[in-house]
């Protein structure tokens, strides 16, 4: 008896342990950069761009932001990511998401994270 309790809070625990860190990859993405606006966000995975992850139409203007998540935390930890704006083109960079990102800066030059 006291085996089969100690076993069953052992699963318990490893349950809400999952719970606890599904969606660690979710963050904010913040639009830092004056007067550009952010129509894009991609990563790249299994050799191919995702979708655009701000979904057909969605654009973060000077001063906005986003919350995005992955839904997952399973994957590559450094993944390369593309941000798209407005009337100029794409910019891609690396981050290792694994380190607990929370909120992704977008920059006039780069990018920065907390």
């Amino acid at each position: 008896m006291r085996l089969m309790f100690r076993t069953a809070a052992t699963l318990a625990l490893g349950l809400l342990t999952l719970q606890a860190t599904a969606g660690d990859y979710a963050f904010t993405l913040h639009n830092r950069a004056k007067g550009w606006t952010i129509n894009g966000f991609y990563t790249f995975q299994d050799g191919r761009w995702s979708k655009n992850w701000l979904g057909k139409g969605t654009t973060i203007q000077a001063g906005a932001s986003v919350a995005l998540d992955w839904k997952s935390d399973e994957g590559d930890c450094v993944v390369p990511f593309r941000v798209s704006w407005e009337n100029y083109g794409a910019d891609e960079y690396k981050l290792d998401w694994c380190k607990g990102v929370k909120n992704v800066y977008m920059l006039e030059k780069g990018f920065r994270t907390e």
